[in-house]
């Protein structure tokens, strides 16, 4: 239980600073951001499964939604597809393996995906861009420069094995 409450402080402070800090590092016209939680969620999932990585991802996507006062449930329906599909990945005998390398960089790219295919398919529902638009504009982008962001818990947990 102690391990859920550290994750859920984790991710409560993932939050705060996506929706405070972000639009700092944007990109493109398009203030492509950098998805933080969706990484703390893809950990999560590795680590710990698919229903946790469902269930953090409702939990913390809806309080985004929240916090941002727009498509109530959006959020929190890709986060929990992305953290469903992390937990994919859950293997017992290769979690440390995911997590320390740079495969976890790759996974977080696929999640990446799926999120962002769900969030901004739905989001620009209605209007004039076509899929191919939104994916070349939106969904890559953000995927991209989430996987980039993702080497940062690959840093600190070899920093951290090397010093121990």
């Amino acid at each position: 239980m102690q391990e859920y409450i550290k994750y859920s402080i984790v991710l409560l402070i993932l939050v705060i600073v996506q929706k405070s800090l972000m639009w700092l590092i944007a990109i493109t016209d398009y203030q492509i951001t950098p998805d933080i939680v969706l990484i703390g969620l893809v950990y999560i999932g590795i680590k710990k499964g698919k229903i946790t990585g469902s269930v953090g991802g409702f939990i913390f996507g809806m309080l985004f939604d929240i916090l941002s006062f727009s498509f109530l449930g959006l959020m929190a329906l890709s986060k929990t597809t992305a953290g469903f599909a992390a937990g994919f990945f859950n293997n017992e005998n290769k979690i440390e393996r995911y997590l320390n390398t740079y495969i976890f960089v790759l996974i977080v790219f696929l999640c990446s995906i799926f999120n962002n295919i769900i969030y901004f398919a739905l989001y620009f529902q209605g209007t004039s861009l076509l899929f191919q638009d939104i994916v070349l504009k939106y969904v890559i982008p953000t995927a991209l420069y989430t996987a980039f962001f993702g080497i940062i818990p690959i840093i600190l947990t070899r920093k951290k094995i090397i010093g121990r």
